[in-house]
This record gives C-alpha cells, sequence and structure tokens, in this order.
C-alpha cells in the first residue's frame, strides 16, 4: 500500500465514512438497456453453475436453476438459456439479427457486471465446460459459441483498460477508499453496507459487518447448503430410485437457489446504481480505453465468429482455456496486454486532478514555468525547443531522450534534450508530436509561439503504448528473428486433453489451426 492510499484511507476513517478517491471514474458505466448483470451459484466443489440469474437494471432478473449441479445434462440446459441471452446482449455473429462490427461506435458498448472476481472466474469455468464440447445434441453449437464468448470476457477481464465485464466490488473499491481492511474489501455487500447507510462510522461499520455475514462468492455457505440443501437432495435421489413424484422436492431447493441469486445479483444491481448515479463524471480518456476495448471485442471475439460463418476466409483460431498452444498468438496477447498497461494512466491523467497530484509524486509528472521558446527550423520547416524550469527540490523520473506530454493536450508530445541544475533545475525539450498545432491546454497557443514565456505547463511521461502495439503486430512476421524457435515452434505431437467430457479431445496443434486447412 502506498503512502497515499493510507492517507486516503485514514481520511475515511476520520470521517466515518468511503471517500471518493479520484475526481472522475475511471470505467464507463453503460445505460441500463446496454448493462447485463449477472450472478451465479454453484455446489461446493463443483465448476459447472447449479443457478444464474441475469437480467437488465431496474428489471426483474430471469433465474434459472437445477435440482442438482452435478447433472452435466441438466446444467447444459440453463447454460443454453443463459448463452441464448448473453449472445444477444454482446451482439455476437449469428445469435443476433444486430451484430456489433469492426466500426462500432462507444455508445455501442455492452456490459456485463458481476458481483466480485470470483463470478468474474465463473466465465472461465463456462469456457472449460463448453467451448470445445460435443454434447449437447441440438443445442452443441449454443453451447460452443457461450464457452467461446466466456472465455474471451474472462481474457479481456484480466487487461487494463478493459470495459466489458465490470466487477462490482474492484469497480467500487476504484470509486471510493473504504475504512476498513483490504481483505474485507472484497466482499461487495460489505462495501454497499458502508456506502447506502446514513449515520455515523458505528453505524455504517455494524451496517457492514451484518452484510458480510451472507456470501456473495458463487460457491454455496456450507453451513446452508448442508442445512437447507443436503435433505432435500438426499430426499429427491431416493424418490427418484422409487419412480415417485420429485416436483415438490425440487421447489424446495429451487427456492433456496432463487433466493441466494437474488440477494447476489440485487448487491449487484445496487453497486451500479452507485455508480450509474454518482456525481462525479466519468473520464474523458474512458472514450479512448472503449474504443479499443470495441476494438478488441471485433478482432479477438467477433472475427473468430465470421471465420467460422464464411471458412473461405481462413480457419478460425479457437483459443483453449488451459493452455497457449500457439506461439505468436501467446507472444502477441502478451505484448497487447502491456500496451494496455502503459497506456491506462496516460488516458485518464489528463482529466483527472487527483490522479495528476499521484503521479506528481510518484515522479511520472512535472509541473514548470517556461523559461524560453525558441524555432530552430529552417526555411519553413518549425522545430520549436523550449526550456523549461523546476522548482529544485522536484522529484522526477523523467529522463534526457524521454518523451513527455502536456497535460491537456495528449497527441502533442515532446523529446526531453537535456536536464540541468543550476540553481534550479532545467529541462530543455524539443517538440515533435503535433508540432505544428495548437496546445489544448493554458494559453492555447502553438508550441513555437514565444507567449508561452512565462507560462505555467504540466506535463506527464509520455508511454510506449503504441510502439508496444506494433510489436505485438510484428511478431507474427518474426519467425526469423531471435526467438522465432519460441514463437514459431510446431508441437511434435498432438495435444490430449480432457476438458469436462468423457473422453479426451484431440487439441489440434494451433500452428496448424491457423495456418493450415481446418481438421
Amino acid at each position: 500500500m502506498t503512502v497515499v492510499e493510507v492517507a486516503r484511507r485514514l481520511r475515511a476513517w476520520e470521517a466515518g465514512r468511503p471517500v471518493e478517491r479520484y475526481s472522475t471514474l475511471h470505467h464507463a458505466v453503460a445505460r441500463p438497456g446496454e448493462t447485463l448483470i449477472v450472478a451465479f451459484v454453484r455446489m461446493a466443489g463443483e465448476s459447472r453453475p447449479w443457478g444464474i440469474a441475469w437480467g437488465h437494471p431496474e428489471d426483474e432478473p430471469v433465474i434459472a436453476s437445477v435440482p442438482d449441479g452435478r447433472i452435466r445434462d441438466d446444467v447444459a440446459e440453463i447454460a443454453v438459456e443463459f448463452g441464448e441471452a448473453l449472445l444477444e446482449h454482446l451482439r455476437v455473429e449469428n445469435w443476433t439479427i444486430n451484430p456489433l462490427y469492426q466500426d462500432a461506435d462507444p455508445s455501442d458498448l455492452r456490459q456485463v457486471w458481476v458481483p466480485n472476481g470470483q463470478h468474474v472466474a465463473m466465465f472461465h469455468q463456462l469456457d472449460y465446460a463448453y467451448s470445445q464440447t460435443t454434447f449437447g445434441g441440438a443445442n452443441v453449437d449454443l453451447l460452443n459459441a457461450l464457452g467461446r464468448l466466456a472465455g474471451w470476457l474472462f481474457r479481456d477481464s484480466n487487461r487494463s483498460g478493459s470495459q466489458h465485464v465490470i466487477d462490482a466490488s474492484k469497480a467500487l473499491r476504484e470509486a471510493y477508499a473504504f475504512p476498513a481492511q483490504d481483505a474485507r474489501q472484497a466482499h461487495l455487500g460489505y462495501l454497499l453496507g458502508w456506502l447506502l447507510t446514513d449515520g455515523d462510522r458505528p453505524t455504517r461499520m455494524a451496517a457492514a459487518e451484518v452484510a458480510e455475514a451472507f456470501p456473495v462468492s458463487p460457491t454455496m455457505d456450507p453451513n446452508l447448503e448442508r442445512d437447507e440443501l443436503d435433505g432435500p437432495l438426499a430426499k429427491r435421489r431416493d424418490l427418484l430410485r422409487e419412480g415417485a413424484d420429485v416436483d415438490s422436492v425440487e421447489a424446495e431447493i429451487a427456492a433456496v437457489l432463487i433466493a441466494e441469486l437474488k440477494r447476489r445479483w440485487r448487491l449487484c444491481e445496487q453497486a451500479y446504481d452507485v455508480l450509474a448515479n454518482s456525481d462525479r463524471p466519468t473520464n474523458p480518456g474512458v472514450d479512448e480505453l472503449v474504443r479499443v476495448a470495441l476494438g478488441e471485442f471485433y478482432w479477438q471475439c467477433q472475427a473468430r465468429e465470421l471465420k467460422r460463418s464464411d471458412q473461405t476466409t481462413g480457419p478460425p483460431f479457437i483459443p483453449h482455456p488451459e493452455t497457449d498452444h500457439h506461439g505468436s498468438a501467446a507472444a502477441s496477447r502478451y505484448l497487447f496486454h502491456c500496451a494496455s498497461d502503459e497506456a491506462y494512466i496516460n488516458c485518464l491523467i489528463h482529466d483527472d486532478d487527483v490522479l495528476f497530484e499521484e503521479a506528481i509524486g510518484d515522479g511520472r509528472a512535472i509541473h514548470g514555468r517556461v523559461l524560453a521558446v525558441t524555432d530552430e527550423g529552417e526555411g519553413r520547416s518549425t522545430r520549436p525547443v523550449w526550456t523549461i524550469e523546476l522548482a529544485s527540490d522536484t522529484l522526477h523520473r523523467i529522463r534526457e531522450g524521454g518523451r513527455i506530454v502536456p497535460r491537456g493536450s495528449a497527441g502533442h508530445w515532446a523529446a526531453v534534450r537535456t536536464i540541468e541544475r543550476d540553481g534550479q533545475l532545467q529541462i530543455v525539450i524539443e517538440w515533435s508530436g503535433r508540432k505544428t498545432k495548437p496546445l489544448a491546454t493554458g494559453i492555447g497557443g502553438k508550441p513555437a509561439d514565444e507567449t508561452w514565456v512565462g507560462e505555467s505547463i504540466a506535463f506527464v511521461a509520455d508511454d510506449a503504448a503504441e510502439l508496444t502495439r506494433r510489436r505485438s503486430h510484428r511478431v507474427w512476421k518474426a519467425k526469423d528473428g531471435p526467438g522465432g524457435w519460441l514463437t514459431h515452434g510446431r508441437s511434435g505431437v498432438q495435444i490430449l486433453a480432457d476438458i469436462a467430457n468423457d473422453t479426451p479431445d484431440e487439441i489440434v496443434d494451433d500452428v496448424v489451426q491457423i495456418e493450415d486447412e481446418p481438421r
């Protein structure tokens, strides 16, 4: 925990309530009609869901459950119902009349909200269960599509700046500082107890502790499962052996599951309402994060579904839920996630004062006064050079040869020529990015405009996200370069994996899957 986080938590404790972490929200909050809230429950020791609740905020959720979560075919039936809704909601090719394509607008974003990170992990379990299953009869194609989509949702949720899957408890922690230990802040009910209860610190703390007693994770409370469900499950098993009617005992099981699903779903809905109705604006930089997220959805999910419809465009590459079998795909994805990490803060820092103050404290941003402006260009060319004076005690991580961006004017950038200390700290920079365009900050002049002399201006360290993105594309063509043996190697043998089926599935080597004819 950083000093800034400690200070925030102490302020929250002093105020007796959660306090805002930043001056803006750092992720999109889609409209209710574009938001699907999802909650799962499962039996202890099982990976497949025992029940699923889904629906839009302000509406009643659809709830589907099975009497026994260990029966694969029964679970597949509720997965089909949920899959139809999820595929339609996210506008996936072949499963909607209005699929989302490459030219999508940020307003086209569809989100899935879940109570916490363990519910996010359930998408990985659905990927395991259904993306490559051969069971399901007439519904096998839909189950495969659900598994592929769930796999993409899980993988993308781990990328900085992802916008499609929102972990509600994480979203609240990013928006507010709570006067509580980190471990307790993983519980959505606990966070909402602090946020939604009126009164002083003891009153809010008591409400949070009461809410904390009820589990939010997909796994059922062992005590509840033992006391209220073990008996009906055993009774149902005996009735089935006798060939007797089981409707009443199945209704008893369903009532318990429905109550648990509704509670988890309502908590997530409350978290959505808190952020959707916040007085704080969404950071303008989120539009760029949404644009990237929509591009990821198209290239990593939708384009593959399109190839399945028309394989004349090439065989679709379906990532395996267990591991990477294609070195180039793995390397490319790794680099793209690195680029997202690098770009995330710089997308938001231009419009969030608190985030900028954090960057100042970390040395990733500076604030100084322009001492001199010269133009070293020849003829009609321009090469603006600034000398900037900083306070002598300024702590910074700016380095000669590095790049800095004027805060509030993303797109402009300058290279750091020299850093000298002569009484005061002086930095000489040469403008390169958009050097003939007026800055969108300060006096709004062009970099070569001498009226900048005497003006105060802030800069943030530039990131190398664009370079890393280009590397993520170039890795595909690096067959003969360093590391080519790793990224372009071929598996010597076929790989067998048992993915929730009775018999192993043969996993075609993904180099073959991409580069040769489909099998």
